[in-house]
């Protein structure tokens, strides 16, 4: 029997603004080709199990995203007909919290809340037991394991020109949250942009490091991971 492909997914990872060409570089040595980069993000094919080993390896994204729908959306039939186009059974647990965040910018359709509800409408129709979060925020005081078990299942969509692509998350909690910072002081440099730093200064792994700025610690530790 021959053992069947793992399905290729379009994919995006988004980034802090500048960290673009690092973080499409990092694909390239996972051997993840990417089809090019704009503000704020990379884009790139991915099977399951490279997709897998991109949240686990990755030093400078925040999160990264599977395309499910791309289409033309104008008026609310429009949307929530395409929406329920999704196989979400094949994408979301029964009984899954479900977070639906929007932008939208030069659309018809340009109410978020009102865009989300019928999004949401389209995976609760098809999903059995999906209810909505009751929060919307990344809280990076709550503690990581809460987080990890508590973090509900998110959908991104995105509205520009009446054109509609709808995204899934594939990360949970932010990547930057490594799990070794049990507490946080006032104004912490994120592991993802301490990452960014050491790759953009082009640091070679076996030179020492000086980090003149050591704070608690990030750089160093993110050399070290590195």
């Amino acid at each position: 029997m021959t053992p069947r492909a793992s399905p290729n997914h379009q994919c995006y990872a988004i980034t802090a603004p500048g960290v673009e060409l690092l973080a499409a570089g990092e694909l390239e040595r996972l051997g993840i080709k990417h089809q090019g980069t704009e503000p704020g993000g990379v884009s790139f094919r991915a099977t399951t199990a490279q997709l897998y080993a991109a949240n686990l390896q990755l030093r400078t994204v925040n999160r990264l995203v599977v395309r499910l729908a791309s289409f033309h959306a104008s008026a609310f039939h429009e949307l929530e007909r395409q929406a329920r186009r999704v196989p979400w059974a094949e994408l979301i647990a029964p009984g899954a919290e479900l977070l639906v965040r929007v932008t939208a910018r030069k659309s018809r359709l340009y109410h978020q809340r009102a865009v989300a509800e019928r999004v949401a409408n389209a995976v609760m129709s098809t999903v059995a037991g999906v209810h909505l979060a009751d929060r919307d925020d990344d809280d990076e005081e709550e503690p990581l394991e809460a987080a990890v078990v508590s973090t509900p299942t998110l959908l991104l969509v995105r509205l520009v020109r009446d054109e509609c692509t709808i995204s899934l998350d594939s990360s949970g909690i932010l990547l930057h949250r490594r799990g070794y910072r049990l507490a946080t002081a006032k104004a912490p440099l994120r592991e993802t942009l301490a990452a960014a730093m050491i790759l953009g200064a082009g640091w070679d792994e076996r030179s020492p490091l000086l980090d003149p700025m050591c704070g608690s610690g990030t750089i160093p530790i993110e050399a070290a991971m590195l």
